[in-house]
This record gives C-alpha cells, structure tokens and sequence, in this order.
C-alpha cells in the first residue's frame, strides 16, 4: 500500500513537471542570474558561481534564458531562500512569447487587431475597415494534427488578412497590400513566439504564497574565461630589482558585472573535462578561440615536466620558446596545491579582453653567465649531408656561447606562475623571455642575450679506443676514452661570474679544475641513452653532468678540462 502510494505521488510529480515544460513563458519572467563570484585557471576552464533576486512565474518557479554548458557533474543549483526549498531543476526547449518592434507590414498589421485603417493593395484599389486579424493556426491546433511525439510545434500563420468593411469581412492576401493608412491610434510592438533552450528552477513553497521573487543560485565549471600572466622586471643597475605582474582576462563565456574574480596559481584537475553535463543540452562545446585550444600555449602550463629541462641544465638550459581605474586587488590566498590572486570588481562582457595588475614585488637580483654544452654524437653514415654554405651556416649557430642572465631568489610570500616576462633597465628594454613556475624560496634565471664579449673555443679528441672490452648478451662493445677543452676569455672591462655546464655521454673520469659531477635523474631514474637520444650502447652509458663555477677577472682566459669514456659497437 505504501509502495502504491509512493508511486502516484512520484508520478503526479512527473506530470506536473511535464506540464509544466509544456506552457509557453512569457517574457517578463525570464532572467539572466549575475554572475557572483567565477575561479579562473590558466587553461581556460572556470569555476563560475551566479547568485540573485529572481523573479518568479505564476507557479512561483524561477525561468532562465541563460542556459551553461558545464564539464560533467560540475553543475549544482540552490535556493538561498528558506521558505523556498529547490525541487527539481530543468533544461529544456519551451515557446516564449517575445515582444519586439514590428519591423515589417506584416507585423504592424499583426500589431494593430482592432484598429481602422485604410489598405493599399498593390493595384490601386483602397479598402476602408478595421482589422480583425490574421488568421493563424494554434500551436494546439498543430500539435494534435502531428503525428505523437514529434515534439511542441510553433502557431503557423497564413497570408489571409481578415478586414471588416460596410460590406462586411473581407480577406485580403497580405502580400498584396502595399501600403496602410491607420485612421486612429496604432500599436508598433507585436508579440513572436519561438522556442528557447531555458533552465527552469522549481521551487516548493510549501503550501505558501509564492513571492514575486526569490533568491537562487547556480554553479558550475565551463570552458570560456582564462587569465594569461605576463610579468615585467625592472633593474635598477645596483642589484635591486621591482618585479610587477599583470593578468590578461579572456571571457568568451557570459557577462559578468562588479563580480569577484579568483585568479588560479595551479594545474587543475578535472577528470570529465571533455565531457558535457547533459543539463546543458547542447551535443557539443562551443567553439572558442585559439586561445582555449589544449595544445595552445603550452609554454605558459605549470605542468611538472615543463620545468625538468632548467632542473637538467642546473639552471642553465635555454629558455623554452615563447572609463574608471578598474578593479581592485584584494589580496592572495593559498588554497591545497592551488595559489589564488582575488580581485574585485570586475566587469567584463563576452568577447571582451581585459588587462589589469594583480601585484608587485620588491627583488634582489646578481648577475650571471651560463653556459652549456650538451652531449653531441655522429651523424648516421647515410645521412645527408648539407652544402658547404648550409653546413658552416649550422656550425655558426651550434657553437657555444655564453648567456647572460639576471638570477632572481623569490623572497616574496607569491609563487611565480610560468609566464612571458620583460626585462628592463631603467626605461630601456633588455629582453623578453620566459620564467617557470618558481615556489617561495625557489631561484629563476632570465635570459638577456649572448654575451659576446665572452668567446668559447671548445675541442675534443680521442685517445683511446679498446676493442671488445666487455660483451653483453653475445655482443661486443667498444671502450672509447675522450678528452675535451673548454677555453673561455672574458674581454669585458668587469669580472664575471659563470657556471658552466657540460654534459657527455658515459663516465667521467676527472675534471680540471675540479667541477661537480652527477648524474641527472628523471622520476628517480638515471637518464641513459637507451631513451631515445640517438647514441649508442644504450643503458651502458649513462648521461652525465660537470659543472664548473668561477669568476673570471676581464682580459684572463681559462681551460676547462674533463675526461670521460663510453662505449660503442
């Protein structure tokens, strides 16, 4: 008996949602929720919150025409309103009357049922009357003439105009009337229904008046809102630095007004981002600009392994490539692994980009000079190989050159996101680079360019090669010893302080002047060429690494020397 009653309640429930869905809304009950509060990541995905005093139907629900396009099972609605408990919430395609300006004859005519005019057809001829109206077929007429389950239909209307004259009702092709002369008040708005795609919230008022408004929210995540850091360094040419961070807001998702933005520090996790909640009825995500593509802009993530080549090089490696005052900076906050600038106020509609600063650091910076020599190996014997022009062309831009970099200790109580920076002395521009994603404490290096006044000669040779000097699995390798002379002269008019990396294939045996030697690991595991870097023997020699730190007064010279062995086929 329970059951059976449970039953008939659920499916009344059901009949009256259905019901529900199927009434045309008029306009004035359709709104747009303002957007609170939205979290912005990097990558383009936003954590949107819509909160506010809505109006409600006749049935005390809440009828929106702003329908979201969240990843799945990141949508939840409430009501803020206690005496208001939310019911259901649902998605769906209704037909709303909207009034619009007539903006054609049909139209105006359609506007003025009631009213006397004089009619122009096309030939000439006048007709003097008052318009009775347009004949239209019902949305209900053409549903129950439709066979079942085709869905809501829309009113057909005809070409036959209904005019009552002295004579009596005459039916006029619309089409053949040119001109209308009204002989008294007109109206110039008409009503079209059409159907929307609208986000109904129903909301139980537990036996109680509904009031003419209440207060709802909603929230979700959608791809449509990213903010791009760009940073800006100044040196003020005595080791104090003003590091200043801007954000480049990209909304091509809804207008927001005065709402509060949470600007992310991070790698989002969202398991189902390519996946679309089924409340937002559309089949596909919306096509945004390149600037949400996935593999767009992949120098600015802060993914892990974007920042293992500068851990590689010691810090050394190359730079990967490339009306009012606004809102107001809160302030910043750590949340778990996440790092969040707030900032309020904000204002901005879809398709609207926005730059504005988020926060400024005071820095100590040094000077130095890096240089690395990665591992080189043999051209394949069947390679091609280039003409002469070509082949000195490439050694030119392959020989080794010293970098100048400006080296930073993050002091402040931010991390530093990945992102472009621009380097200035005083008002002059140095450089543009890139810095990674650098916790508290942590030390970056930009770039500036190539310090020319710092040549390096580099030379290796050979010195022993022993055949067969160990087997493995039937085969038999080759020991060959290497010796290599790094000489660099410092031509500038100051002392320099430069690291020197120099990376070889297999063991090294000595370095002179000693360096520090090691070899670099990747997820605990020592990196050999067995993973794909194209040299020989595999795993038998490992990738190793020396670095040398010194200074070098101006007009001296210096050798770097190491020896080190591997073996080959």
């Amino acid at each position: 008996m329970r059951r059976a009653v449970f039953a008939v309640v659920f499916w009344c429930q059901v009949v009256w949602l259905h019901t529900l869905a199927q009434t045309s809304t008029p306009q004035s009950v359709l709104a747009q929720m303002p957007v609170k509060e939205l979290v912005v990541f990097k990558d383009g995905h936003a954590y949107v919150i819509h909160e506010g005093e809505m109006p409600t139907d006749a049935r005390g629900n809440v009828v929106l025409d702003y329908l979201p396009a969240p990843i799945l099972g990141t949508f939840w609605a409430y009501s803020a309103t206690p005496q208001a408990k939310l019911q259901a919430v649902v998605a769906g395609q209704r037909r709303v009357d909207l009034k619009h300006t007539a903006l054609n004859l049909r139209e105006l005519l359609e506007a003025n049922v009631g009213a006397r005019v004089v009619l122009t057809e096309v030939s000439g001829t006048k007709h003097t009357g008052v318009i009775a109206g347009v004949l239209v077929s019902s949305s209900e007429e053409q549903e129950a003439i439709s066979p079942p389950n085709t869905g809501d239909k829309l009113p057909a209307k005809s070409n036959i105009l209904l005019l009552k004259t002295e004579e009596g009702t005459r039916a006029m092709n619309i089409d053949r009337v040119l001109d209308v002369t009204f002989l008294g008040d007109y109206a110039t708005t008409t009503t079209r229904a059409e159907f929307r795609n609208l986000l109904t919230l129903h909301l139980n008022w537990a036996n109680r008046q509904p009031a003419r408004s209440t207060r709802v929210g909603m929230m979700y995540v959608q791809k449509g809102v990213r903010w791009i850091p760009q940073y800006r360094l100044v040196l003020d040419g005595k080791g104090g630095a003003k590091m200043f961070l801007q954000a480049s807001l990209i909304n091509e998702l809804t207008d927001f007004r005065d709402a509060t933005v949470d600007l992310v520090v991070g790698v989002p996790s969202f398991a189902y981002k390519d996946t679309r909640d089924p409340i937002g009825l559309q089949q596909t995500f919306a096509q945004l600009s390149p600037y949400f593509r996935t593999d767009a802009g992949q120098v600015l993530s802060n993914a892990i392994m974007a920042q293992a080549s500068r851990e590689l090089g010691g810090g050394a490696a190359p730079s990967p490539p490339p009306s009012d005052l606004g809102p107001e900076v809160a302030g910043a906050g750590a949340s778990e692994d996440l790092f969040v600038f707030t900032v309020k106020g904000v204002s901005l509609r879809k398709g609207e980009r926005m730059t504005l600063p988020v926060s400024e650091y005071t820095l100590k910076y040094r000077d130095v000079y890096t240089l690395l020599i990665p591992p080189v190996g043999s051209a394949p014997p069947d390679a091609p190989q280039p003409e002469p022009r070509i082949a000195e062309l490439q050694s030119a831009l392959a020989a080794p050159k010293v970098i100048h970099r400006v080296r930073l200790t993050n002091n402040t109580d931010h991390p530093f996101t990945t992102a472009p920076i621009l380097l200035f002395s005083g008002n002059t521009v140095l450089a543009q680079d890139t810095i990674t994603y650098t916790p508290r404490g942590g030390a970056l290096d930009i770039a500036i360019g190539t310090a020319v006044n710092i040549p390096v000669k580099q030379s290796d040779k050979e010195l022993k090669r022993t055949a067969k000097a160990t087997t493995i699995s039937g085969v038999d390798y080759t020991l060959v010893e290497m010796e290599g002379t790094l000489t660099l002269t410092n031509h500038s008019e100051r002392a320099v302080e430069l690291e020197v990396t120099r990376q070889v294939l297999g063991e090294v045996e000595n370095t002179t002047p000693e360096a520090e030697v090691s070899k670099p690991t990747v997820a605990g595991r020592l990196i050999t060429f067995a993973d794909g870097m194209g040299y020989p023997a595999g795993s038998l020699n490992p990738l190793s690494q020396i670095v040398w730190k010194f200074s070098l007064a101006p007009g001296k010279s210096i050798d770097l020397k190491c020896r080190w062995r591997y073996y080959t086929r």
